[in-house]
């Protein structure tokens, strides 16, 4: 059956080829056709009949070098076995000597154990407050310092705003004098027909006016 398949398998690539060789010669190109073969034989094939029965040899070793080795191994499985009793001596002497002295102390002792622990904690606390009481001191500090900068900061926007504000109300004053009205239309049509505007004029590239309704041309510079 792995024979078939191979068979197959190996026709199927050479068709493929074969079909890929022919779109090259003439000239037509297929983007979907392409050859694929196996690097190396899947493992559904099987074991090849070549080597069906076929028995590796085993290295050869010198005496000396396998004798070389096999003392390495020992000494460092010796030293590795060394180290760990090593380390479980140490810590069941830890364990007995932690057990020995809860064992002889007396209630007095754990009493007077116990409340020399709680001094120190109650020491630990006690700084630990006063560095947070100097610490949120000068948190507020700061932050009392940026409020009042912020408040100043904004007084002032206001401040140049509201000054905005008047001078462009004060402009606006003053361009209502010059405003043509009910009560001043009749003295406003006299002045323009007494003193009539021409707006009939032209700029060069230097900025001077030239007009043409007059009868000569004047020059003005403008500013």
């Amino acid at each position: 059956m792995a024979g078939i398949v191979a068979a197959a398998g190996l026709l199927t690539t050479r068709s493929v080829l074969a079909v890929s060789q022919q779109t090259i010669i003439s000239g037509k190109a297929f983007l979907h056709t392409t050859a694929t073969r196996y690097r190396r034989k899947p493992r559904w094939l099987g074991t090849a009949k070549s080597k069906l029965f076929r028995v590796p040899e085993r290295p050869k070793q010198a005496p000396e070098e396998r004798a070389e080795l096999q003392r390495l191994y020992n000494n460092y499985h010796t030293q590795i076995k060394a180290v760990r009793r090593f380390l479980i001596d140490e810590v069941e002497a830890l364990k007995l000597v932690s057990r020995a002295g809860l064992i002889l102390q007396t209630p007095e002792e754990e009493e007077a154990e116990w409340e020399q622990a709680q001094k120190i904690n109650e020491e630990w606390n006690r700084k630990i407050a006063q560095q947070r009481d100097q610490r949120l001191a000068i948190e507020r500090e700061e932050k009392t310092k940026y409020v009042l900068e912020r408040l100043m900061a904004k007084e002032q926007r206001e401040k140049e705003q509201m000054e905005q504000v008047e001078e462009q109300v004060r402009q606006a004053k003053e361009a209502v004098k010059s405003f043509i009205t009910r009560e001043n239309i009749d003295q406003a049509i006299e002045n323009a027909l007494v003193q009539p505007k021409s707006y009939n004029f032209a700029l060069d590239l230097e900025g001077n006016i030239h007009r043409g309704n007059e009868g000569s041309e004047q020059h003005t510079s403008s500013s």
